[in-house]
This record gives structure tokens, sequence and C-alpha cells, in this order.
């Protein structure tokens, strides 16, 4: 399974409107810089829905670098399961009305 990665990313924008990424940011700090990039159009993610696509070539391999403009956000599809979501917490009763101390 492969996971959304949100990241950080540097471009470059010309008076055209054209984008062109140049460095990545990892979610745990690390910045990659793309050599080479390419616009594909909008495709499918493998992680989580679609967006705009770029081919980008980091440390000599090819990987995909997407753009929602619905979120204005960057992801990168990562290794390992989604986090699941949080587990529902039973209901607990705040206060119980009826309760009477025990007598002494």
């Amino acid at each position: 399974m492969s996971r959304p990665v949100f990241v950080s990313v540097r471009l470059e924008m010309t008076s055209s409107g054209t984008r062109r990424p140049l460095e990545v940011t990892w979610e745990d700090g690390r910045v990659f810089e793309i050599t080479s990039s390419s616009y594909l159009g909008r495709r499918a993610a493998r992680s989580a829905g679609s967006g705009e696509c770029w081919l980008c070539r980091i440390e000599g391999q090819e990987v995909p670098l997407y753009f929602s403009s619905l979120t204005g956000r960057w992801w990168m599809d990562g290794k390992g399961d989604p986090e699941p979501p949080p587990r529902p917490q039973g209901y607990r009763r705040v206060k119980d009305r009826d309760y009477k101390p025990p007598e002494r």
C-alpha cells in the first residue's frame, strides 16, 4: 500500500504561469533536489485521489509529484499503510445523577 505524504515544494513560476518544481522537502525535513521534471497533466495517484502530476527525477529515480488545485497542497506517494483513523471512544457517563454515597 502507499500513503499520501504531503511535502513542501520550492518551485519556479514563470511570467506565463508555468510551474517548475526545483526541490522537495520530505515530511522528516530532508530536502531533495529535482534535477529534471516534466508535466504530465491530471493523473490519479496510487495513494489518494488525483491531481496535476509532474514526473520528477530525484537522486536518479523518476517519481511522481502531485498538486491539488482544490486544496493547494503538494503530495507524493509514500511507503506503508495510511495511518488508521482514531478509534471511537465508548460512551462514558460524565455524571451519574442517581448516585448516592454509601452510608457510614
